[in-house]
């Protein structure tokens, strides 16, 4: 079994990453809609607590994700897109691998500023990285947003990119993401 990225193919591992973070990243999406509507209290805090916990996860694998990411060979792009599709398109990938590093990290340092603990289901908490701080809350709040609104960009680029290979161009791009070998 092909355990690490090589130019012919992506591994079954980041296969599994690359799903699993979109899983995480919407399910804490709609988890955050869940809260807004969330007219119970204690509703709101069960489901802060498995989004802080998912959020966790997310952080951990996105470490990994992001260091198997820059320290393997990427696959040969599917069909013969132009030169600047493919610097886009890598560039984008790595921008989003960092960023499910970095947002969870400004979030973090956020709530540690604000003082509020991150609090997980079964009455565990993880520490704060720092005393509250209001100036440093504010600043972490502007970059967060600076760096989420990226993100979002990014995601979005992303994911028209996966709908352009499928619909327009019929390759097979998106089917290599879901495992299946396909020529080059």
């Amino acid at each position: 079994m092909q355990l690490r990225d090589n130019g012919l193919g992506f591994s079954p591992i980041t296969l599994v990453m690359h799903w699993l973070v979109a899983a995480l990243l919407f399910a804490i999406i709609a988890l955050g809609i869940a809260i807004s509507l969330a007219g119970d209290p204690a509703n709101r805090v069960a489901l802060t607590q498995v989004q802080n916990l998912l959020g966790a996860v997310l952080f951990l694998v996105s470490i990994y994700r992001f260091w198997a990411r820059i320290t393997s060979f990427h696959p040969l792009p599917v069909g013969t897109p132009a030169p600047v599709e493919v610097i886009i398109s890598r560039s984008v990938a790595v921008a989003l691998a960092l960023a499910m590093v970095l947002l969870p990290i400004a979030v973090w340092l956020y709530r540690s500023a604000a003082g509020v603990p991150i609090e997980l289901p079964g009455g565990f908490f993880i520490p704060s990285l720092i005393a509250p701080n209001e100036a440093v809350k504010q600043v972490v709040h502007v970059l967060f947003n600076i760096g989420a609104t990226a993100f979002i960009a990014g995601l979005g680029l992303h994911i028209f990119g996966a709908c352009k290979n499928h619909f327009m161009l019929k390759n097979d791009a998106v089917k290599r993401m879901l495992g299946k070998h396909v020529e080059l």
